[in-house]
């Protein structure tokens, strides 16, 4: 699903070789406001920064149309799960602030936690 929503949704992809190693696809909510819908690096690109350069595009390409706000959506560490404390951290250590849990978003051994930036406006 993720892969095919890339085809309608604004996404970003970073190369090594001709190959894709990451990308990030975006879904817009309101004018003001975004998500990230899926980001992904593969396994053997991992730790090298990817994830964090592709995030950076994105925040500026979106500040630079006017968005101020910037969400994701994660498995809250209310789960089980110990496969999602890095991605919790991940965005924890770019400036994202812990907004809501939903319990029964997703399933309820896989709580959402909704993240949230606050974006700058691009300036010259």
């Amino acid at each position: 699903m993720y892969a095919a929503d890339t085809a309608r949704l604004p996404t970003f992809a970073l190369r090594e070789g001709g190959v894709v190693v990451a990308f990030m696809s975006l879904v817009q909510h309101f004018p003001e406001s975004w998500e990230v819908h899926c980001v992904a690096v593969h396994a053997d690109a991992r730790n090298q920064g990817h994830g964090s350069a592709l995030l950076e595009h994105a925040e500026q390409w979106l500040a630079g149309q006017g968005v101020k706000y910037l969400q994701v959506k994660t498995v809250a560490h209310t789960s089980k799960s110990l496969a999602y404390a890095q991605t919790r951290e991940f965005y924890l250590a770019r400036g994202f602030a812990p907004l809501e849990i939903f319990p029964l978003l997703w399933a309820p051994q896989n709580p959402a936690l909704q993240l949230v930036k606050l974006l700058h406006a691009a300036g010259p």
